[in-house]
């Protein structure tokens, strides 16, 4: 496992920054929510939002660049540098509003950002791709300012329910025995973009999405929990399949499918293949539970939502004992509603950045809950 301390001082030093120019009461608010976000609880529960990402444009005719926040801060935002230990000054380098949800940049403002003609450069430039701006390793990474703040917004989508299929997982967990996961899936979850993967690597290094649930169940359970992250760039469900037996080689708990970027057929076919996969896993890993991941959105220039919510769906079809879906694409559509897709990804195409792999492992987390807040949300987890 990873060194927690190493992952988590960056974060915990911002939010220290932010709740130092805060009365007493709304801080000591600020650090028992951070208390909870520690454990991997989703953005949308927390009335703390941590490390927001924030890629500055500026529009033709402007002057300043601009960023958008996902919510209206309630106190003044703290906006870090994306390495995490470099705090830029209000007034200096950027201007906020009170009621506003938008960031704008001063003239001499020392904060990274992009014009919108660079974002969109001219066909045949270099780092382009589908029309758009596009580099892999840390290029995008450098760009994303972390933007900490109070809030009081409201999220419109509803919470999973508490999840009744992976009681093996959660029995064993509960029961602090050592749980082995197994995540088998594409590029995204062989960790690319994130600020901890070897080929973007830069600080603060945070771990891509697989590291981060086997931390935060680690963290949430006080199990002892290893991983084994067999994800492959380029591949799809039909790779998966020639997987299996490595899969089952690790004598998993719990084995995560995450696969949907990489298929372009139409949502029967992606389930008729998915398919496949899940009932190759079950019969190799017979006392393992499953988690089918519906992944993030690619960029608009390139990827029709649809094709997304189609494979979404499809995944709900294969829900079963011992299956169940941890359903990303619903909460990314919902933020491209809010902010640029520039703002959440680490290539401007098809792979998240930090921000995104903290959604993923959310969402796959809250599928795995304590016991106690199960029973809080209106469940009883069985034994």
């Amino acid at each position: 496992m990873r060194n927690k301390q190493k992952m988590l001082n960056p974060a915990t030093a911002a939010l220290c920054l932010l709740a130092a120019a805060l009365p007493c009461a709304a801080a000591d608010f600020l650090l028992k929510d951070h208390d909870k976000s520690s454990q991997g609880q989703p953005f949308w529960r927390r009335k703390l939002m941590e490390n927001e990402p924030v890629l500055f444009i500026r529009n033709e005719g402007k002057t300043v660049a601009a960023g958008k926040l996902l919510f209206v801060p309630s106190a003044k935002p703290t906006v870090m540098a994306p390495d995490l230990v470099m705090k830029y000054e209000e007034g200096k380098d950027y201007v906020w509003k009170p009621g506003s949800d938008t960031i704008e940049l001063t003239v001499g403002t020392r904060v990274p950002f992009k014009t919108s003609a660079e974002m969109v450069p001219p066909p045949g430039s270099p780092n382009t791709l589908m029309g758009v701006l596009f580099s892999e390793g840390r290029f995008f990474h450098e760009l994303q300012v972390q933007v900490s703040y109070p809030h009081a917004g409201g999220w419109p989508l509803q919470d999973a329910p508490p999840a009744q299929r992976l009681t093996r997982s959660l029995a064993k967990l509960n029961d602090k025995q050592t749980f082995k996961l197994v995540t088998l899936g594409d590029s995204i979850t062989e960790g690319y973009n994130a600020s901890g993967f070897k080929s973007s690597e830069a600080p603060p290094l945070q771990p891509p999405y697989p590291q981060l649930v086997a931390d935060t169940l680690q963290q949430r359970f006080g199990a002892t929990v290893t991983l084994a992250n067999l994800g492959r760039a380029g591949t799809g469900a039909g790779w998966g399949l020639e997987m299996v037996a490595k899969v089952a080689a690790e004598k998993p708990d719990l084995v995560i499918l995450a696969f949907g970027m990489n298929h372009g057929e139409p949502a029967a076919a992606f389930e008729a293949v998915m398919r496949k996969l899940r009932d190759a896993v079950q019969a190799a890993c017979s006392g393992a539970d499953i988690v089918l991941v519906a992944p993030m959105t690619g960029n608009p220039c390139g990827f029709p939502p649809e094709r997304f919510t189609g494979y979404r769906d499809a995944l709900r079809n294969l829900t079963a004992a011992n299956v169940a879906l941890a359903d990303v694409t619903s909460p990314w559509l919902e933020l491209l509603k809010r902010k640029p897709f520039s703002d959440l990804s680490g290539n401007n195409i098809n792979h998240p950045n930090d921000f995104g792999h903290r959604v993923y492992a959310e969402v796959i987390c809250q599928l795995i809950p304590l016991e106690a807040e199960t029973r809080g949300r209106g469940a009883k987890v069985a034994k």
